[in-house]
């Protein structure tokens, strides 16, 4: 996944990933990022690896808007692209983007069959009138792009995951999801949601970010993805990754040092959960935690810790990354 902020730094780690031999390379959607406009960028300068986004908001675009962007990715990538999707939050999607999101899953499910729809279509009228969206055109024509776009679709408490199994080509885990959650939670939803569906689970692919910090010095690596950790682990909606109350009061500690721009604080909460929901230190040592993946992910996209890191030190994790991929991929 390639943090960059400015888009012409991210372009050269792009780049270099893609000479490498880099499985696949994932933009990211934020207030300051257009993870849409990336992967165009990044699907135009690389020859080989599959381009994604991992994710792009369902709901900050219009199901038009954001169907006609992928296709003209996919026709960008010839046909490497990967859509990944999710629903943000509710306050992300109130106070972002200025839609209501009262039914998480049953809207993602519409939205990613209305997209998919408006993909696959070739000419014509198009109608669609669903519980939450409507899309009416007299004449759609679009014959001359892709009909088809693979959808990845993020999700992390039950509703939304089992919704993935149902609708989505594959699903992406959350950031810090660690692999027990994967392998006895996620895993099983996704199957009695494909199941519901009449659809077969061994066709769906499931991908998770990991956070991931590599480099010279250890100690470092390990303060990074800490940092990263603790952030992520702030958010209540994010629960589910959490059974029984787990590492309750490190998140509360995080929660209040984020309020406060404590990033230490942050670093010190995340430190008791670093371990199990991330991977650090030496290309080495980054390699070999990311065994305790195999078998229960298909892709595991590696996420480089940017909260409370210096530019700097992103971009030279990303490199160092790309060494672990692509040792990875060969």
């Amino acid at each position: 996944m390639v943090m960059d902020e400015n888009p012409a730094d991210a372009l050269r780690i792009v780049r270099a990933a893609d000479r490498a031999g880099v499985h696949s390379l994932w933009s990211i959607d934020y207030y300051n990022r257009s993870s849409l406009t990336r992967a165009a960028a990044f699907a135009a300068v690389a020859e080989k690896a599959i381009v994604g986004t991992s994710v792009t908001p369902l709901f900050a675009r219009s199901a038009l808007a954001l169907a006609s962007a992928a296709a003209d990715v996919q026709a960008i990538a010839g046909g490497r692209f990967v859509l990944g999707v999710g629903s943000s939050t509710r306050r992300m999607n109130q106070d972002w983007y200025g839609t209501a999101m009262q039914h998480p899953a049953p809207q993602v499910r519409e939205r990613v069959e209305l997209v998919r729809r408006l993909i696959a279509h070739r000419g014509g009228p198009f109608r669609f009138d669903g519980e939450f969206d409507r899309v009416a055109l007299a004449h759609y024509e679009r014959a001359a792009l892709p009909d088809t776009v693979p959808i990845l679709a993020a999700g992390v408490g039950e509703h939304m995951v089992r919704a993935v199994g149902g609708c989505a080509d594959g699903f992406v885990g959350h950031t810090i999801a660690p692999v027990d959650y994967l392998r006895d939670v996620a895993r099983p939803l996704l199957a009695e949601g494909a199941a519901r569906a009449g659809r077969d689970v061994a066709r769906l692919r499931t991908t998770t970010q990991i956070v991931a910090a590599a480099g010279s010095d250890p100690h470092l690596a390990r303060r990074d993805a800490a940092a990263q950790v603790g952030f992520y682990a702030t958010p209540k909606g994010y629960d589910a990754l959490f059974p029984q109350g787990r590492f309750g009061a490190e998140r509360a500690a995080a929660r209040e040092a984020v309020a406060s721009g404590d990033v230490a604080g942050v670093v010190a909460a995340g430190e008791a959960m670093v371990e199990e929901r991330a991977v650090f230190g030496t290309p080495e040592d980054v390699a070999a935690q990311l065994r305790r993946y195999s078998g229960v992910v298909d892709w595991a996209l590696l996420y480089p810790p940017h909260f409370g890191v210096d530019p700097e030190r992103v971009h030279a994790n990303e490199l160092a990354l790309i060494e672990v991929a692509a040792g990875w991929a060969s």
